[in-house]
């Protein structure tokens, strides 16, 4: 049975988890990690697409993103991966999976939710005990919102970290505030079950209206309707 097509409407946040098969590195070494993210860089000026955050750890990947275009998310993403496994095999003399399966992609609702995620996927790397600060990874987008940090130009605000305060330097004041709280278990909960099932991280009420719009976009089948 064929896979069904991913929907992705237009002015909605992403959250894009991609693994590799069977948990093995698909970053070896430091240069791994800045050629993903020129490659980023690249399919970001092709498909104009905004992107708000990631952390790249050695076998996975966070990527926030906004596709600025509906159903471009699926090119977004399959053109990075397919773009890096060609890299990856031609460096290391290799062939074979190196992604698992279809890649995670949860809605996130643009307000606390979405400030929450980006928490999360900064933290990876104190919780995965690599680090014991966040400033102290350097393959993150925590630098960017802490410090105002971005040499390759590659990230954008979002609206909820635009929403901190009037100026860059009050943003960059207020995260490090909040991320210097305590993540509360019931949160990252809710952020690992949205990954684990690709459900939407939002209010009720916000759930509802993505689901109304998701329905409406599926395209009608073929055919004279069914009597019934």
């Amino acid at each position: 049975m064929p896979r069904q097509a991913r929907i992705s409407l237009e002015g909605l946040v992403y959250h894009i988890i991609n693994r590799g098969n069977n948990r093995q590195e698909v970053f070896k070494d430091e240069d791994d990690f800045a050629t993903y993210l020129k490659t980023v860089k690249r399919f970001k000026e092709k498909y104009s697409f905004k992107f708000y955050g990631y952390c790249l750890m050695n076998n996975h990947t966070h990527l926030i993103v906004e596709p600025t275009k509906p159903n471009t998310l699926s090119k977004i993403i399959q053109s990075i991966t397919l773009s890096h496994i060609r890299l990856y095999h031609l460096k290391y003399k290799s062939s074979g999976h190196l992604w698992q399966g279809r890649f995670k992609n949860p809605i996130i609702q643009t307000d606390g939710h979405l400030l929450q995620c980006l928490k999360y996927i900064e933290l990876n790397p104190v919780r995965a005990d690599i680090i014991t600060r966040p400033e102290g990874y350097r393959w993150s987008s925590y630098k960017f919102h802490a410090f105002g940090k971005d040499e390759d130009k590659l990230l954008d605000k979002d609206p909820a970290y635009l929403s901190l305060a009037d100026t860059d330097q009050g943003r960059q004041k207020a995260y490090l505030d909040f991320m210097n709280l305590e993540q509360d278990n019931s949160i990252v909960e809710r952020i690992r079950k949205s990954i684990a099932s690709g459900s939407i991280l939002g209010s009720d009420s916000f759930v509802d209206s993505i689901r109304k719009k998701i329905i409406l976009s599926k395209p009608m089948p073929r055919g004279r309707p069914r009597i019934r």
